[in-house]
């Protein structure tokens, strides 16, 4: 088969024909060819592309097993049953003989602790003041107006507040039902010192023991508790009639 390429020649008003030969044939193989080395090539890519991948059995085991461990770390791998009959391994802990009791004069933040009838102010070089005790005592007689509770603590970078609860306690050291009274102080980042002050129940002491419990922070419970300290009520004296 042949084609038949005319190509006329304006200019010199002659006609010439020119036969290109071309063969059918060999444009099919080329075009073949290319097909069949693109067809490797986009093989060989997906090859790549899957053939590292491994297989995954069906019954392939998750990544934590309720058994399982993770470097030596058994106890915290796993998450705790809470309904296991054996006790948790950090039950122990709030009976531990390691931990300061929270029924005696608080530490911590506290330089010292001291109950009096008043105190005096001095001011400091930080632009504070410090509460100075006068008197400090335990024990009081039942016509005082209040009791103080005078502290120092050490310096510190941020205000935090200091709350103190009032309760009375009986002779077998039983815990009263509900706090008496309430007082709460705002530490600025300048002082050094302050106070709580209580007021008896019903405007007057009646003669026993009372408990102070400490906290510091913006809430009262258990774990923002500090410490305790007790004073005393004690019954006027006896004054003899006069004759």
């Amino acid at each position: 088969m042949k084609r038949m390429l005319e190509i006329t020649n304006v200019e010199s008003g002659n006609l010439y024909t020119k036969t290109n030969m071309i063969n059918p044939l060999a444009l099919m193989r080329r075009t073949l060819l290319l097909g069949i080395l693109m067809s490797i090539v986009l093989c060989a890519m997906l090859g790549t592309a899957f053939g590292d991948d491994p297989p995954i059995p069906a019954d392939s085991p998750s990544v934590l097993q309720p058994k399982g461990t993770q470097h030596g770390f058994f106890q915290y791998d796993t998450p705790p049953d809470h309904f296991s009959e054996g006790p948790a391994p950090y039950d122990s802990y709030s009976q531990s003989p390691l931990i300061p009791s929270l029924d005696q004069k608080p530490a911590g933040v506290f330089l010292g602790l001291d109950f009096a009838e008043s105190f005096e102010v001095q001011p400091t070089v930080r632009g504070g003041y410090t509460h100075i005790p006068v008197k400090p005592t335990d024990r009081f007689l039942p016509q005082i107006p209040a009791v103080y509770l005078v502290f120092s603590v050490h310096e510190h970078l941020s205000s935090y507040p200091i709350i103190g609860r009032l309760f009375s306690e009986s002779e077998t050291g039983m815990d009263a039902p509900q706090w008496l009274d309430e007082d709460i102080v705002d530490l600025a980042l300048e002082d050094e010192s302050g106070f709580l002050k209580f007021f008896p129940p019903d405007g007057i002491w009646q003669p026993g023991r009372y408990r102070v419990e400490i906290f510091v922070g913006y809430i009262a419970n258990e774990v923002s508790k500090m410490g305790t300290m007790r004073f005393t009520i004690v019954p006027p004296p006896f004054a003899p009639p006069s004759s």
